[in-house]
């Protein structure tokens, strides 16, 4: 069976194994990954302080 007959018998199936297949392929950047999350968390954090405080001026 051809990747492409699996893939049209099994959708689901073939969409969870090429997740782990990502997730164990892309495994190393999971850390970089983690620091991104956190420093977009904090970035958005920071800018709904400017936000308020541009509106509390206004």
């Amino acid at each position: 069976m051809s990747d492409d007959e699996y893939k049209q018998l099994h959708p689901i199936l073939h969409e969870v194994t090429r997740t782990y297949v990502d997730l164990y392929t892309n495994r190393p950047n999971e850390k970089n990954r983690e620091k991104l999350i956190k420093l977009e968390k904090l970035l958005h954090e920071q800018l709904e302080k400017i936000e308020a405080a541009t509106k509390d001026k206004s």
